[in-house]
């Protein structure tokens, strides 16, 4: 089968673009013939991956490649109007070409922003791109109740976001991780910038309830690096031993982090692009399917007032007490059959 997913395949990685890459892995370990389009402004370093900078050109690389395509599949948080209207061109391209048209939506802000959209053209968008796919997969259930307020047709399914836990990793990269190996608990500060809500957590956090039972893992990226160690150098914190520094850059490091973490604190980004930086961050939890992990729960924080402290101290008790587990319903052979039923019916 011919596919072209389209969706966020760069760096700095998270939970959606690590997503990506494991379906992209496994239809191509089923022999597919699969290839991506980046729709992130930041370039993919992984190889069989364009990119696509800017609309226009985004138009001309999936008129290419989706050219006598099966599939069609796009993959995104599509809360902004540019994620959107790119998510509504793939699918109406996908009919235009004779492919079956499929959207993924990511979970975050959709099932908030979708009850937002001008009446005025958004709204008419959303009934056109959900009636013209062939399938709308959701990332969660909240986001698919929310989006079922605009079908029109039975062609939704919710699916969680999976992604694959490395087996073979190199020993310079397992080095880079052995600080985690002794510690109780793990909080995850995912793609952080400075300045930014979220390393006003951090900065509190490490102030307040870093101890030696606990390891704050702070994902760094070549963009943000800089501003990031600076700040934490003027704290003084550059020197405590449970600060431990992650390559942000490195799917393989990521994702292997994620599979030790108790909690996972990020900014919002939308298709690679950082979002509401100084007044919003989602915490996650994960739970592993094998060698997969999955994230049954997450929750949004906006920031009004004074509440880094509360937050702070939210996060250590939820460190001390546990996250808690969600009920699974579903093995990485269900997410193996749904996609290839959806794809081949």
């Amino acid at each position: 089968m011919q596919i072209l997913l389209i969706g966020n395949f760069a760096p700095p990685y998270e939970e959606e673009s690590l997503h990506n890459f494991t379906l992209l892995s496994l239809l191509r370990q089923e022999g597919n013939d699969c290839c991506g389009i980046n729709i992130s402004e930041n370039p993919s370093q992984e190889h069989g991956i364009i990119d696509a900078k800017g609309y226009v050109d985004f138009i001309f690389k999936l008129i290419r490649y989706g050219w006598k395509k099966d599939v069609i599949h796009i993959l995104t948080k599509g809360y902004t109007r540019t994620a959107f209207f790119r998510f509504m061109t793939a699918i109406l391209f996908g009919k235009v070409l004779r492919a079956k048209s499929i959207g993924t939506l990511h979970s975050e802000m959709f099932s908030v922003f979708v009850q937002s959209r001008s009446p005025m053209g958004g709204v008419q968008a959303i009934y056109v791109s959900f009636y013209a796919a062939d399938k709308i997969i959701c990332s969660d259930k909240h986001t698919s109740l929310a989006s079922t307020k605009y079908k029109t047709r039975d062609n939704f399914e919710v699916i969680p976001s999976v992604i694959q836990i490395p087996e073979d990793i190199s020993e310079d990269k397992l080095l880079s991780l052995k600080k985690l190996e002794n510690k109780e608990k793990i909080i995850v500060f995912s793609n952080i910038r400075y300045p930014s809500f979220l390393f006003d957590i951090l900065n509190n956090f490490v102030a307040k309830y870093l101890n030696p039972e606990i390891a704050a893992a702070v994902f760094l990226s070549k963009v943000s690096s800089t501003e990031v160690q600076n700040a934490i150098e003027e704290a003084g914190y550059k020197s405590a031993e449970n600060l431990i520094f992650i390559d942000a850059d490195d799917m393989q490091i990521v994702s292997m982090v994620y599979a030790k973490a108790a909690i996972i604190l990020s900014a919002l980004s939308c298709d690679g692009k950082p979002l509401f930086e100084e007044n919003a961050l989602i915490v996650r939890t994960a739970a592993r399917l094998g060698n997969y992990l999955c994230f049954p729960s997450s929750m949004l924080l906006v920031r009004e007032g004074e509440i880094t402290d509360l937050c702070a101290y939210m996060f250590n008790n939820i460190l001390m007490e546990g996250p808690g587990s969600a009920p699974l319903d579903l093995s990485i052979e269900d997410f193996h059959k749904r996609i290839k039923d959806i794809y081949s019916r």
